[in-house]
C-alpha cells in the first residue's frame, strides 16, 4: 500500500524532511502559509550546523555558501578561564559550517517547490480510520496518513498535540549583526561569557575580500533596550579587549527574544511534531537548528522502517519510536544549556572561580573534550 505524508510548514527544517522523504521514494507534500520572500535584513541572518548535518546536507545534493570552522575558543570574560576545541582532536574534518539564513532556506526551497502549497494553512486535523483529515485554510480537506508539524515555536497545532513540560522566557534578547575584523583566522569561532553577556563570532560567508563575521549577542532586555548603531562600539570595547581585536560594524542590529520550551510528548495517532514546533533552546549552544534537522532525519528513518514493515505510518506504536529516539537527547541538550546559562548570570566570587578553574580543567583532557566535539558534531549515533 502507498503511504503518504503531510508537513505543515515549509521552512528549514519542513524542507529538509520533505527532502529526506523523497530520497527514500515516499510520497509528501508541504502546506507553507507564507510565500518565500527574502527580506533586506535575512542576509545578516546566519545558521550553524554541525558536521552531520552538513554531511547529510551533501548526500541530498543541496548547495549552499558556507565557512568552515575549525577551532572554537570559549572565554570566561570576567576572569582568565579558556577552553579550546579543534577539529583536529576528535579526527574529524571540521567542527561545523556557518551558512547565510537566506541561500540554505532557498536551496532548500527549491529542491521542493513542486511539493509545497504556497498560501494556504494547516487549521485542524482528524483521525478518521487510519487516515489523518487534514482541513486547510481554503476549506479544502486533505487525507493523508502522517501529518508533521513543523511549523516553528508558536504553532497552534502543535500545542493541541501535547502541552509543555519545560518553558522558560529568559528575559533576553539576541541582537544579531555583522562585523569585520581584520586579525581572527576565517575558520574561528569565538564565545565570551561576560557578566550577564553571551557573545558569540561565527565566520560569515561573503563575497567581498573582508574578514566578516557573523555575531549573535545575548543581553538582558534593559542593555538591548539601549544599544543601537551610534553607541554600540563603546559596548563592543570589553569584547575586544577580551580577545585581542577591533571590530566594525558592517550590518543593521537584528533583535530576537529568548525562550526555551519543550512539549511533554511529540506524537499522537497520525501526528508528530518536530523541530522548533516541540522544542526550542538558547543559542548559546548553536544547536537550535541541529536539533531540528537531526529529528528530520530520526523520523524520515522510522517512517521508512513502517513502510518497508508494511505498517501505518501514522500507527503510534511506531511514531513512539520517533519520540524515544529524540525526546530524552533534545531534552539533556536543552537542560543542559539552561544549566550553563545559569552559572555563566551568577556573579558569585566563589563561582566565577569555579568556573575558570572548571574551564582550564576541562581544557586539559582531551577525551572529554574529544567526546564533547563528538556529541556536539552530532557523530554520536543511536
Amino acid at each position: 500500500m502507498t503511504q503518504s505524508v503531510l508537513i505543515s510548514g515549509g521552512g528549514i527544517v519542513g524542507s529538509f524532511l520533505g527532502l529526506e522523504l523523497a530520497a527514500r521514494d515516499i510520497p509528501f507534500q508541504i502546506i507553507e502559509k507564507n510565500p518565500y520572500i527574502a527580506s533586506k535584513d535575512d542576509h545578516i541572518r546566519s545558521l550553524t550546523l554541525n558536521l552531520s548535518a552538513c554531511e547529510r546536507l551533501d548526500q541530498l545534493g543541496i548547495t549552499s555558501s558556507s565557512s568552515v570552522i575549525q577551532e572554537m575558543n570559549v572565554f570566561d570574560g570576567s576572569g582568565s578561564g579558556k577552553l579550546s576545541f579543534n577539529s583536529k582532536e576528535a579526527n574529524i574534518g571540521y567542527l561545523a559550517k556557518v551558512f547565510g539564513f537566506n541561500d540554505l532556506r532557498e536551496a532548500l526551497a527549491t529542491k521542493v517547490e513542486s511539493f509545497t502549497s504556497i498560501g494556504d494553512e494547516v487549521t485542524s486535523f482528524q483521525l478518521i480510520d487510519s487516515k489523518v483529515h487534514v482541513s486547510l485554510s481554503n476549506e479544502t480537506i486533505l487525507d493523508t496518513d502522517l501529518l508533521v508539524i513543523a511549523e516553528g515555536r508558536n504553532s497552534t497545532l502543535a500545542k493541541s498535540v501535547a502541552s509543555d513540560n519545560f518553558s522558560r522566557d529568559y528575559q533576553q534578547i539576541a541582537k544579531t549583526f555583522l562585523v569585520e575584523i581584520a586579525n581572527i583566522r576565517e575558520d574561528e569561532a569565538i564565545q565570551v561569557f561576560y557578566e550577564q553577556e553571551i557573545f558569540a563570532l561565527m565566520p560569515y560567508k561573503n563575497d567581498s575580500d573582508t574578514n566578516l563575521f557573523s555575531v549573535v549577542w545575548s543581553m538582558p532586555k534593559e542593555l538591548a533596550a539601549d544599544l543601537n548603531q551610534d553607541n554600540i562600539a563603546q559596548h563592543l570595547e570589553k569584547f575586544e579587549k577580551k580577545i585581542s581585536c577591533r571590530m566594525k560594524v558592517r550590518s543593521e542590529l537584528l533583535s530576537f527574544p529568548l525562550s526555551a520550551h519543550h512539549l511533554n510528548e511529540y506524537c499522537d495517532h497520525g501526528v508528530c511534531v518536530i523541530a522548533d514546533a516541540a522544542h526550542s533552546i538558547h543559542p548559546l549552544a548553536g544547536q537550535g537548528i541541529n536539533l531540528g534537522i537531526s529529528d528530520a532525519m530520526i523520523l524520515a528513518e522510522e517512517i521508512e522502517r513502517a513502510i518497508n514493515a508494511d505498517q501505518e505510518i501514522g500507527k503510534l506504536a511506531f511514531l513512539k519510536k520517533y519520540e524515544l529516539r529524540r525526546k530524552t537527547l533534545n531534552a539533556s541538550m536543552i537542560r543542559g544549556v539552561d544549566f550553563l546559562f545559569n552559572l555563566f548570570q551568577q556573579d558569585n566570587p566563589y563561582l566565577r572561580l569555579g568556573r575558570n578553574v572548571g574551564l582550564k580543567m576541562v581544557d586539559n583532557i582531551s577525551f572529554l573534550k574529544k567526546n564533547f566535539i563528538l556529541h556536539a558534531s552530532g557523530m554520536h549515533k543511536i
